[in-house]
């Protein structure tokens, strides 16, 4: 009885381990990507992480909508969790989630830290 316990956790650690390494593994190759190469690329369905900065911003109970926009074009974004303190027009953000129709579905936001010496002018 005693082996057939043995082979059991050890048969249910291995299991653990594994999908922790394939839900790290696939963590690891979201593709980042900004406004253009999400609009120019073949993403659509896929999860990326979309870097660039924030205009447009809109807030209304706990949905927030902006766009994200680098030099050329902009993606749509829609964010149904509680804003960022730190999110403004003008900050640079990751948004994570599913590119569909060239918009973004945010399941998780991150507002990058501020590049440079003067911090941005607050939105009204």
């Amino acid at each position: 009885m005693k082996q057939r316990n043995k082979l059991l956790f050890g048969g249910i650690g291995i299991l653990v381990l594994f999908l922790v390494l394939a839900a790290t593994t696939m963590n690891a190759t979201t593709t980042f990507v900004t406004p253009t190469k999400a609009q120019g690329g073949n993403y659509d369905g896929d999860w990326v992480n979309l870097e660039g900065r924030v205009t447009d911003l809109h807030r209304s109970n706990e949905r927030v909508v902006f766009d994200v926009v680098d030099n050329n074009t902009s993606v749509r974004v829609t964010y149904d969790k509680t804003m960022p303190e730190t999110m403004q027009n003008g900050r640079v953000v990751v948004a994570k989630g599913v590119l569909r129709d060239g918009k973004l579905d945010a399941r998780k936001l991150s507002v990058r830290a501020h590049e440079g010496t003067d911090p941005p002018e607050k939105s009204k």
